[in-house]
């Protein structure tokens, strides 16, 4: 698993590469069974958190 997010394809995981069956709810699902990708996922979120203004719904 890579530690930079590359967001360049929304049908790819940014954080490992594999291919999501749909690029919405199938990265929800790909980091719920996926523990290094979910907490990849939580260390981006954390980052980008205070350039949401009004905070982060997602």
């Amino acid at each position: 698993m890579s530690t930079t997010a590359t967001w360049s394809d929304p049908s790819d995981c940014p954080f490992c590469g594999s291919e999501l069956q749909n690029p919405g709810a199938g990265f929800i699902d790909h980091i719920d069974e996926n523990p290094d990708c979910e907490a990849g996922f939580q260390t981006w979120r954390s980052q980008i958190a205070d350039d949401i203004r009004g905070g982060w719904s997602g």
